[in-house]
């Protein structure tokens, strides 16, 4: 066969408009999640992620694929793969972060936040935004947003508990070197217990007490074992909506804009139901027969006064960059 100029464009431009009336590459974004597609009482996790992914494939050729229960490894292993580029997104919270990033701790000292909206708004603000940076840099991880695992955590025993005094000689289960010292300064004795094993070691008395938000002292069902939960509010529980940034980088402008406006809509979907599952958290407790204690803000200050000072003089000795303490601190003050 004899091809031709004309013959030879016309066959190259036929293949062209070919190729531009298939459809565009659909982009899949995998996300690990830790539990399992269905669990009472966590919608503020798993919900937050299927708003997201609704809000990536409702306005985008995105898809978004939600992997449920761990499958794809433990929460440690799935931040590596999140920050290598192995996986797009993962629920690891604020304490896996801390494995790559230490000084996401500065927001786990004892009594920094006085409030949730508090929370939100440094968070929110300038320096939750160059927290965001300082991770991105550092770890490969974009931090699209900060939601709410559960919210504070509180105190539960078999006693009850209204000042620092009152948990003098008490086992609490607490992890990590920034729960373990403010523990002590109570006066009373850190254990690290698995929380696979926490329900047993509370009922067979190898520790007395621990600490975790509402909604998990009832996924656990801690209310047959603990006769007390003290609302102590000592610690919020937060996490960032991260995804790669290679991943990300790697987008248009519009799949971007489109990513960002369906994490703020996800963010707001968590801190709402978060906040209404807390409420029936506590009554769901009480009706257990647990007897909830509603500290004053007089006595909240009081167990402030003894953990925040040793919680601060270890992370001066112990992060990256101290200097987060004050600002950390000063952010908080601006916000109130």
């Amino acid at each position: 066969m004899k091809f031709t100029r004309r013959s030879v464009t016309g066959a190259l431009v036929g293949a062209a408009l070919s190729f531009a009336t298939l459809p565009a590459y659909a982009q899949e974004i995998t996300v690990g999640l830790s539990l399992p597609e269905a669990m009472e009482g966590f919608d503020f996790v798993n919900g937050m992620y299927r708003t997201f992914a609704e809000q990536i494939e409702a306005n985008s050729n995105m898809t978004v694929n939600l992997v449920y229960g761990g499958a794809l490894g433990a929460p440690n292993d799935r931040l590596t793969q999140m920050s290598r580029g192995v996986i797009e997104m993962t629920d690891a919270a604020d304490g896996n972060i801390a494995s790559i990033f230490p000084d996401i701790m500065v927001l786990n000292m004892p009594y920094l936040f006085p409030d949730e909206a508090t929370a939100w708004q440094v968070l929110d603000g300038p320096f939750g935004q160059a927290m965001a940076e300082s991770i991105r840099e550092r770890t490969g991880i974009r931090v699209l947003g900060w939601w709410e695992l559960g919210g504070f955590k509180h105190f539960s025993a078999n006693r009850l508990i209204e000042s620092p005094a009152d948990m003098a000689g008490l086992k609490m289960r607490v992890l990590g070197p920034l729960a373990t010292i403010p523990i002590e300064a109570l006066g009373a004795s850190a254990s690290p217990v698995a929380f696979g094993e926490l329900y047993t070691s509370l009922r067979t008395g190898v520790v007395d007490g621990q600490d975790n938000s509402v909604s998990v002292f009832n996924l656990v069902n801690l209310y047959e074992v603990q006769s007390h939960l003290i609302m102590s509010g000592h610690v919020y529980a937060f996490g960032p909506l991260g995804i790669s940034d290679a991943f990300y980088s790697s987008l248009s402008a519009d799949d971007q804009a489109v990513i960002d406006a369906a994490a703020a809509t996800a963010i707001a979907y968590n801190r709402e139901t978060s906040r209404a599952v807390e409420g029936s958290a506590i009554a769901r407790a009480e009706e257990a027969g647990v007897t909830v204690v509603r500290l004053s803000a007089a006595q909240r200050d009081a167990f402030r006064q003894v953990m925040q000072p040793a919680a601060l003089a270890w992370l001066r000795e112990n992060i990256d960059t101290p200097d987060l303490i004050d600002d950390a601190l000063a952010a908080v003050e601006a916000a109130n």
